[in-house]
Parts: structure tokens; C-alpha cells; sequence
């Protein structure tokens, strides 16, 4: 098709305004061409790292939580995925959304761009050359509104400015504040759905209503903009900072960061929460117990990339906390038409539609390689691989397709029952390096791009051998919730290690937020610990551990790393771990060398007088500390721990206190829980 290129934008825009939609738009060209085009519209925001009076990306975070008008990424350099699908999700209706591309985009050895360019003439897109070559969105096509409506390109779905979603979504939040105590509703919906919107409607209606406080929080205050704005208008309020709002009578709106939420528990009638597929799953538990009205949002799809797994684990904190907690679903669009060109074209660009395919039985399970030139031709295993990621991870990001596409030291490994994708493994290669560069490694002057395990292990040791022996990292073991525990996994494991062998990496290793049942797992697999981090993830709240397995001989330096990490963990146990999980320290206690710590006769000897109530828990307290790690160091790694072995964890190890022992396990004070300790000692003492 040939067109004037004023003719082409006057055309997308006159349509875009007309049914509050958007299109994407693509120039290919010399960058004066893209930019006389792009100036022909009005108040258009042009983001580049390159260009003058451009908004930089990595600025482009402070649209969230607000509306613009039209935008121009200027993608020439490359694009971060998980920012433009943020920047998406704040164009309004009757705006677009242009891609500077440049030229010789076919040029491009990278696999992500080659498929992405396919979705330049997509059926919802807008696509100009510099030699005049054009493609119109299918939409522009139709001739009347009556033929649009007639094909349900577009729904109306709004009635007196909202949605009904919305409308449903703010009577369950009225009802979590008037009803009974303990009854919180989650809000889920993609981008621009109105969830926050909603909730700073049903704010406005109750702060009116009496004298009541709500608080609001969020990572970030700029993600609950959008709540202070629907909270405040069109009545009586001022806003005294960018924290507080306050009405004429005396209620407030007030945010709180989720930290200092739960650091100071202030008191409110109402606590929304927004964005909680953000907040780290212990502090959204915390939130859960200390408040007793509280709403959640969170979004399914969209630049958070968390997906359908928060929700499912989030349902189950839910389920286990409280009683008759409701689910809303917002799905019709409120910043613009539902059937809007642009996201239908983000949808399908970037996999957030993707639902995996699920096989009616998960037997013969077959491990086959899947080759990324294979995968960018096969759109259909693409999205089933992807919809597998995102179904069964707790956060996944827009960004990872580009490395699952275009990272050449990746390996994939696919889980088949019949011809379905049950199930995915993802390796990165890793180490090999010269000893120069390791050398700088070690001493923080260089990092290597890509290289976590063996990176970290060799910088938190000193050991600058590790990071010459070549590696490969499983980042990621997904298999479909139907066929988990039938083997699909292990089986995934076991293949990558028989490949590792056979290109001459003979060790595998792993890192992941460490729990009792992945630990346990993975040490049956033959994994040892080398590393635990001593900060929480932000998104899990669990601490990351770091395994490696030699497959066919140690490197000299390996016993090193294991020794090292046994004998830091000896003493953070009681210090930067005193609440990590009282199961796995003590499997972690199990999986050390009983040889590290020596018991010796004296300290038998006061054990057994405790045991015997000869001589009290103070008297005996450091034989009791070694006797217990010695103990745990000479179980079998499929050891099970009873409720009296967990409370030893608690005093002897971790170093709780008393009180807070006897609570946690059922106690009545000291005494009782002495006692426990003494009765428990008596019968385990020979084992």
C-alpha cells in the first residue's frame, strides 16, 4: 500500500481519537525521516538514550501509576521489554505508541529481534518506510462503526465513568470494611483495568462517611498516584504532602511503605494494598495477620511479570490465614476500549496471553534438547514453553524472553508426555576463565556478565580456581502442577548432567530461595551446599542457597568451598539466620561433615547428666550446642524432624529466647519447655 506518510498518521490518529483506542507504530528509516514523522503529531514524549531533548529509559518509571498521551521509543539501541510493556500500560486511549527501528533491521543477528520484526505487520499494527512501503492496522480497514462493532473488534463496557468491574470490585471492598473482621478481597486484573482507580473511589466514599483512616501502601508511592487521585476529586480535601491526604472531617488517606507498616502496626479502619504481586510473600503474611480489613490488588499480567503463579501462592496464604476472602477480576479496560489494537499486539509480542497446554495423562515422560533456532520458527512451542515459566515461577519477567531466545550459552531441555511440553529445564554454561580475569573477579575489580554461581562462590571465598573450571548452572526446573512428583524433573536433571559429562563439564550446579522441600529434593539429587546468601530475596522472602555436584571427579578446590560454607554456617545460624526456617537448618545441619565438629568425652559426660536432670540447662549449655550440631551432622539426609528436634533448633542454635520458643512450640514458659528439651535429650542421647 502506498500513502502519504500525513495521510498514513491521519488516518491512525483520526481513528485512535474516534474509538478510544491505540495503535503501535513502526518507522523504519533514517532517524530525520522517523523524527520529521513523529513531529507531525502533537505533544508527543520521546524517549531515547541517544537523542536530544529525549526522556532517557531509564526514566521512564515515573509514568507508572499515570496517564499519557502519545509516545516514540526510540529502540534503535536495543529495548528493555519489562519498561515498554510499563510504558504500554500508560497510554490512554486515543493515543500511539510509535518504534523508531532504524535501518537494516534485517541485518540483526539476534534471534528475540528476528522474530520480533514478524510482529511489525502484525494484524493490530501500523508499519512506514523511508521508500514508502505502508501497512494500516486491520482495524483501519472496516468502513463503518457499524461493521467494527458488528466483528467485536470493540465492547463498551463503561456506564456513569466505570466500569462494572469496578463497580463490583468497590462494593467487595465496602463490604470488607462494614462486614465482618477477617474477610480481605484480592483484586486481580492486567494493566489499566482500573483496580487502583476503584480503590481510590471506595476510599473517598468511606472517609466521607465518618471520621476513618486508610492507609495505602505499595513498593513505591508512585504506584498509588492513581488512589490519592480518584480518592480526592471533586470534594472537599487537601493534600498536605505527597503521603497524606486529609478531608474536611478529619479522615485521612495516608500512604505507609510496607517495611514501616509492619515495623510500627499503625492503627487504620481500612488497609488497601496495592501492587502486593511486589511485596515479599512473609511481609503479605504479616499483613494478612496484623490487619483485619484489608484489601489486596495485584496485576496478572503486565510489567510486574509475576503472573498466574502469585496469584495461585498468594490464594493459598489467603486460604490458610482467613475465611471467606473474595476474588475480584477486572477485565474490561478502562483507559481504553476493549479490543484495543495495542494491547492485542503486546499480548501476542510478548507472550502475556500465554496459557500452557495441559496433556490428559503426564506418562513416558521423553527429554529432548530444544534448539532456539527451532524455537524461533515454532511459535506454538514457544508459548507453551513460556506459559510453563510463567505458570509455575513466582515471578517472571517480560525480559526473559529475550535471553531464552538469544543467549547461546543457554541450554533447554524439554519434557514431553506424547507430543505436549510437560516440562522445562534452563542451564547456563559458565567459568573457564583465565586466571587473570578471575584474579580480578576475586579482588571486585571486574565481574562477568552472566557467570552467578561460580562468580559469587569465587568472590565470597578467595578462591580464585573456581572460576577456571567450567560449569553449568540449572537456572530454572519447571514442570506443570498435574505432572509434578512423577518424575518429569528428575528425569530433566538427570539428562543435563549426562550432557554436561559428554561435552566435558563435569560439574552442575544450582542456587534458588532455599525451603525444605526444594532442599530436600536437591539433595537427593547429590547436591551439596557451597553458599547461602544472608539476605532475604525481596520477592520471596526466603534466602538464596547456591549447590554444586562433581559428576565424574572433585576439582581440588571444592572441598574448600564446602568446609568454608560449614564452618561460616556454624555461627550465622545464631545470628544472620535466627529465623530462617527451623527445618532447614537442620537439614543443612545434616548435610555437613560430622568430622568438622569434635565431641569429646567431657561433654558427653554433661549431656548425659542433663539428660538425667543431674545438672540444669545453664551449666551445660555450650556440650548441649555441640552435642545437638554432632547429633544433626550423623543423620541421614532423609531424616525426618520431629516438633521437640525443631525447638532445639530454636534455643540451641538459632539462640531464641525462651518466651518466644515456648509460644511458637505450645510451651508454658521456661520450665516446660526446659523440660521438653530434657525429655527429648533422654531419649535421643545414645542415637
Amino acid at each position: 500500500m502506498t500513502m502519504t506518510p500525513n495521510s498514513f498518521l491521519n488516518t491512525l490518529q483520526n481513528t485512535a481519537t474516534q474509538y478510544h483506542i491505540r495503535f503501535p507504530v513502526f518507522i523504519e528509516g533514517s532517524i530525520d525521516f522517523s523524527l520529521l514523522l513523529i513531529n507531525c503529531c502533537n505533544n508527543v514524549t520521546l524517549v531515547s538514550n541517544t537523542l536530544s531533548d529525549a526522556l532517557p529509559w531509564w526514566q521512564v518509571k515515573k509514568f507508572l501509576g499515570q496517564e499519557t498521551g502519545s509516545l516514540a521509543l526510540d529502540i534503535r539501541q536495543g529495548m528493555d521489554v519489562e519498561k515498554l510493556c510499563a510504558l504500554v500500560g500508560c497510554v490512554r486511549g486515543g493515543a500511539l505508541l510509535f518504534f523508531i527501528l532504524g535501518t537494516d533491521l534485517s541485518l540483526c543477528p539476534s534471534r528475540f529481534y528476528q522474530r520480533f520484526m514478524r510482529f511489525f505487520r502484525h494484524p493490530s499494527t501500523a508499519y512506514i518506510n523511508e521508500d514508502g512501503d505502508v501497512h494500516l492496522p486491520e482495524f483501519c480497514r472496516y468502513s463503518t462503526e457499524e461493521t467494527i462493532r458488528s466483528k467485536n473488534v470493540l465492547t463498551s463496557t463503561k456506564s456513569a465513568g466505570i466500569t462494572l468491574c469496578q463497580s463490583q470490585a468497590i462494593a467487595a471492598v465496602e463490604h470488607v470494611f462494614s462486614g465482618h473482621r477477617r474477610r480481605p478481597v484480592l483484586l486481580i486484573a492486567d494493566r489499566g483495568r482500573g483496580k487502583s482507580a476503584a480503590m481510590g473511589m471506595v476510599a473517598q466514599s468511606i472517609l466521607q462517611s465518618g471520621k476513618k483512616r486508610i492507609l495505602v501502601t505499595s513498593p513505591t508511592i508512585s504506584n498509588v498516584e492513581t488512589v490519592f487521585k480518584h480518592a480526592a476529586a471533586n470534594v472537599p480535601c487537601r493534600r498536605e504532602n505527597k503521603y497524606r491526604l486529609v478531608f474536611n472531617n478529619d479522615s485521612v488517606l495516608q500512604f505507609v511503605a510496607p517495611d514501616a507498616l509492619l515495623r510500627e502496626l499503625p492503627k487504620c479502619d481500612l488497609l488497601l494494598v496495592d501492587e502486593a504481586a511486589a511485596i515479599p510473600m512473609p511481609m503479605l503474611d504479616r499483613m494478612v495477620v496484623k490487619y483485619s480489613r484489608i484489601c489486596f490488588s495485584s496485576t496478572e499480567h503486565g510489567y510486574e511479570g509475576t503472573g498466574r503463579a502469585f496469584s495461585t501462592l498468594f490464594r493459598t496464604l489467603l486460604n490458610e490465614k482467613t475465611k471467606g476472602w473474595k476474588e475480584i477480576k477486572l477485565v474490561h479496560p478502562v483507559r481504553w476500549e476493549e479490543g484495543d489494537p495495542l494491547e492485542n499486539w503486546l499480548f501476542d509480542a510478548f507472550l502475556f496471553d500465554v496459557e500452557p497446554t495441559f496433556p490428559s495423562g503426564c506418562n513416558d515422560i521423553d527429554i529432548r534438547i530444544i534448539d532456539q533456532d527451532v524455537l524461533i520458527q515454532d511459535e506454538v512451542l514457544l508459548r507453551q514453553l513460556f506459559g510453563i515459566l510463567v505458570s509455575t515461577h513466582y515471578q517472571t519477567s517480560p525480559n526473559d524472553l529475550m535471553p531464552l531466545l538469544d543467549d547461546d550459552s543457554m541450554s533447554i531441555l524439554g519434557a514431553y508426555s506424547g507430543k505436549i511440553l510437560v516440562g522445562a529445564l534452563l542451564a547456563k554454561q559458565e567459568g573457564g576463565d583465565d586466571m587473570a580475569l578471575a584474579s580480578d573477579v576475586v579482588m571486585g575489580k571486574r565481574r562477568i556478565r552472566g557467570h552467578l554461581l561460580l562468580q559469587s562462590l569465587a568472590f565470597h571465598t578467595g578462591i580464585v580456581e573456581v572460576l577456571s573450571s567450567p560449569l553449568l548452572r540449572i537456572s530454572r526446573v519447571a514442570v506443570l502442577k498435574q505432572c509434578q512428583q512423577q518424575g518429569a524433573g528428575s528425569a530433566l536433571i538427570s539428562a543435563l548432567e549426562r550432557i554436561a559429562k559428554a561435552c566435558g563439564t563435569f560439574m552442575v550446579g544450582t542456587s534458588f530461595g532455599a525451603t525444605p522441600v526444594l532442599l530436600r529434593f536437591w539433595l537427593s539429587k547429590g547436591y551439596r551446599p557451597a553458599r547461602m546468601g544472608v539476605q532475604r530475596n525481596a520477592a520471596s522472602g526466603t534466602y538464596s542457597l547456591q549447590l554444586v555436584k562433581y559428576l565424574i571427579h572433585a576439582p581440588h578446590w571444592l572441598d574448600d568451598i564446602f568446609t568454608l560454607f560449614s564452618t561460616n554456617f556454624l555461627y550465622q545460624v545464631s545470628e544472620q539466620f535466627e529465623n530462617m526456617d527451623a527445618c532447614l537448618v537442620a537439614m543443612l545441619f545434616t548435610n555437613m561433615d560430622a568430622d568438622a565438629l569434635l565431641l569429646l568425652k567431657p561433654e558427653r559426660r554433661q549431656v548425659e547428666l542433663f539428660a538425667h536432670g543431674v545438672l540444669g540447662y545453664d551449666l551445660v549449655v555450650g556440650s548441649l550446642v555441640i552435642w545437638f550440631k554432632h547429633w544433626l551432622m550423623n543423620r541421614d539426609r532423609e531424616y525426618t524432624y520431629d516438633l521437640e528436634c525443631l525447638l532445639l533448633v530454636k534455643r540451641l542454635l538459632q539462640r531464641q529466647g525462651w518466651e518466644k520458643v515456648a509460644r511458637q512450640y505450645g510451651c508454658q514458659g521456661r520450665r516446660d519447655t526446659e523440660m521438653m528439651i530434657r525429655d527429648w535429650i533422654s531419649q535421643h542421647y545414645c542415637q
